[in-house]
C-alpha cells in the first residue's frame, strides 16, 4: 500500500464507518477514525482493513456464552 497521510487515512476510515453505521453523525465518526489512527497496529493497515478488524466481534455465535 502506498503511504497516505494522516487525513487521508482518516478520512478514508471515517468513509468506511459511515458505509457500517448509516445512522452515525459524520463528525463522530471523523473523531472515531482519528482514535483509530492513533492505534499504531491499526494506522499500519489500509484503512478499510483497520476499520473492518476493529469492528469485528469478540464473540462470535460459536464461543460459549458464559453466565
Amino acid at each position: 500500500m502506498h503511504h497516505l497521510t494522516e487525513a487521508q487515512w482518516i478520512a478514508i476510515a471515517a468513509h468506511r464507518l459511515q458505509h457500517r453505521w448509516r445512522s452515525i453523525n459524520p463528525g463522530q465518526l471523523d473523531d472515531l477514525a482519528a482514535d483509530l489512527w492513533r492505534d499504531e497496529y491499526l494506522r499500519s493497515l489500509d484503512p478499510s482493513k483497520a476499520v473492518d478488524q476493529w469492528l469485528t466481534p469478540i464473540w462470535s455465535p460459536d464461543m460459549p456464552r458464559s453466565h
